[in-house]
């Protein structure tokens, strides 16, 4: 059947205040809804000759809208790609339902588990063309292959990366994050993992997550908290981990941000989370404010990153907390958790300093220093070490070194 794809279309309002003029904008809108529903109404009629025709005129009156018109609609473009693929295999017609799906993955599909089910395709299954298309997709978007194909860390020790530092408690712009607020009481006065979880809780509550947003200029937890309050806005993911960070090392306990990134580069969108050094478990573990999350095994022990990561490869049972959410709006399932993790944990990346307004601009500030941990022979730095806009990264294939335990005060 006809795919609704995973892609972000552009509403009325959004669309008329990135394109002019307004009347060209609601025009094309207007067609766009009047032709989605003519094509469906003839792909579910099997009039796939019809379809197809709908869809080419689709992309030719596109193609005549304005530049501006024309990119917030591009996402869409793959999904008419994708479904001309279908209607032109449905329709007997190989060769161009082939050129359609190249087409498609040419403009962003990567839908890997949408093509091998989709019984429009049924008869291009013993293509060679077809098996190269599908083959080239799931290296894009079957995540969960991707990182199973990642490759093993090495283990050789390089003596000239950096260590790792926190920050002390005692420190003046901690010791004022903690009074303001109050954040003995916010961790309460259970055992160390509760209190890990409620400072958690409270991270997650304090301000509201906004992908989309810009970073404010302080990066650091009082700041990033006044400026949601006063404009009554969100932040990123890296943000929240931010605040997260500074209460962790405000109430005595050592935290990292760690960025989470994917194998494909020209995917931007990546996921920070927070780690936090237990005593009791003696290791790092994951706490993600943007989704309230953490993570666990099946009997209920808390997990680090390299602990997730190897059991989404091996196929382990992990479990993600019930009260996972975004915003408090909508629960956080652990099939799209997975999903969205199993893409950005393919490398990560870590400040070598773990400091107040660690990544707060300052020409008298020396340049912020990252570890990136890279798996098998993947990298994205081809030296011993790139700089590059104030900030200096490291290459390390070790997993013993970049969890390294924090060294005592």
């Amino acid at each position: 059947m006809k795919k609704i794809l995973l892609i972000c279309f552009i509403s009325l309002s959004a669309l008329i205040a990135n394109a002019q003029p307004n009347q060209d904008a609601a025009s094309f809108n207007s067609y766009v809804t009047t032709a989605d529903k003519n094509i469906e109404d003839a792909y579910q009629a099997k009039n796939y000759t019809k379809a197809i025709d709908l869809s080419n005129d689709w992309l030719n009156t596109y193609h005549k809208q304005s530049a501006a018109i024309q990119k917030n609609y591009q996402g869409n473009t793959i999904n008419i790609y994708y479904n001309l693929g279908c209607y032109t295999s449905l329709n007997g017609q190989k060769a161009e339902a082939l050129n359609w799906l190249k087409k498609a993955f040419a403009a962003g599909f990567i839908d890997y588990s949408s093509i091998i089910a989709d019984n429009d395709l049924v008869s291009l299954h013993n293509e060679p063309e077809f098996k190269t298309i599908v083959q080239q997709i799931r290296e894009k978007g079957d995540y969960l292959y991707v990182l199973k194909n990642s490759g093993p860390y090495h283990f050789e020790q390089n003596t000239a990366l950096p260590l790792f530092s926190y920050q002390s408690a005692s420190a003046p712009e901690l010791v004022n994050f903690k009074q303001k607020f109050n954040l003995d009481s916010v961790a309460g006065s259970g055992d160390e993992i509760s209190k890990i979880k409620n400072l958690l809780f409270w991270a997650h509550n304090i301000v509201r997550h906004d992908g989309n947003s810009n970073n404010p200029p302080n990066k650091n937890a009082i700041d990033l908290i006044a400026v949601c309050k006063k404009d009554d806005r969100g932040v990123n993911c890296r943000m929240m981990a931010t605040i997260l960070k500074d209460a962790y090392q405000a109430e005595g306990f050592k935290a990292r941000l760690v960025t989470c990134m994917p194998k494909d580069t020209a995917d931007f969108d990546c996921h920070v989370i927070t780690v936090v050094w237990s005593k009791t478990l003696n290791k790092w573990i994951w706490m993600d404010p943007t989704f309230n999350a953490y993570v666990s095994d099946d009997k209920g022990n808390l997990l680090n990153i390299e602990e997730v990561r190897a059991r989404m490869i091996n196929d382990q049972p992990w479990i993600l907390n019930e009260d996972a959410n975004w915003n408090n709006k909508s629960k956080e399932t652990k099939q799209a958790y997975f999903r969205y993790m199993s893409k950005n944990l393919y490398w990560l990346k870590c400040a070598v300093k773990s400091d107040w307004d660690l990544e707060t601009k300052n020409d008298n500030k020396p340049p912020v220093e990252y570890i990136d941990l890279y798996p098998g022979s993947f990298t994205t730095i081809y030296q011993s070490k790139k700089t590059d806009k104030g900030a200096i990264e490291y290459a390390s294939n070790n997993p013993d070194y970049f969890w390294q335990k924090p060294t005592a005060e």
